[in-house]
């Protein structure tokens, strides 16, 4: 079996990567309900069909944008998009992670990871370089890896008691990705990928809401 090696370089575009022929739409509510038991990939399904996620492709770079609701503070939320060291905890695609440096509100990030799609199994390394806005943005650019281009930018929107976040991110792959399983990859690995992301927000929460109880 051929393995496919392509690279990413962020945590929420960690499995996004596709074919330069690939584009799709997933248009949801962009809402997200909190989920009473959080356990396994599985059921993060139910929070990733409420995800929006939109890819355009120009030809050789490709455009993701992604928007969804968690019932959580902005603070909160933060709290586990910044959360580099740990990342490996909560997001199945990624294998190791840890920050290289710090400097103020700029941090450089080295990960690893994979995922299967299929019988394909792909894998990537990237460093990256990202400025942080507490708590409102999280701009990220890659230093290294295969990749050819990634730059991204993760909002934070305080909407009642809820938060928005509104996800922006432009790339070019550094290696081909068989066209046959490129569309299907982005849209179902987007969302599950989001969906983690937002399930350990919600335990979190969940977890500190316990703790105050007699």
């Amino acid at each position: 079996m051929k393995r496919f090696e392509i690279t990413c370089a962020a945590v929420l575009i960690n499995l996004f990567l596709g074919n330069a022929v690939v584009a799709g739409d997933e248009t949801r509510t962009g809402r997200v309900s909190a989920p009473a038991s959080i356990s396994s990939r599985n059921s993060d399904a139910l929070s990733a069909k409420n995800i929006a996620v939109r890819v355009r492709n120009d030809g050789e770079q490709i455009t993701v944008e992604a928007t969804f609701v968690v019932p959580i503070l902005p603070e909160q939320a933060w709290a586990v998009l910044t959360d580099f060291d740990n990342i490996p905890n909560f997001n199945s695609g990624v294998i190791s992670s840890r920050v290289t440096g710090r400097t103020g509100n700029r941090v450089w990030v080295s990960q690893k990871g994979a995922t299967k799609y299929g019988f394909l199994t792909f894998s990537y390394d990237s460093k990256r370089e990202i400025d942080l806005f507490p708590f409102s943005k999280i701009q990220e650019r890659l230093t290294s890896g295969s990749m050819r281009k990634l730059e991204e930018t993760t909002q934070l929107t305080l909407e009642g008691d809820q938060t928005r976040i509104t996800y922006h991110a432009v790339f070019i792959p550094g290696t081909w990705i068989p066209p046959m399983v490129g569309n299907a990859f982005i849209k179902h690995e987007a969302r599950e990928q989001f969906a983690e992301l937002v399930n350990e927000m919600i335990r979190r929460n969940q977890v500190k809401i316990a703790s105050r109880e007699p």
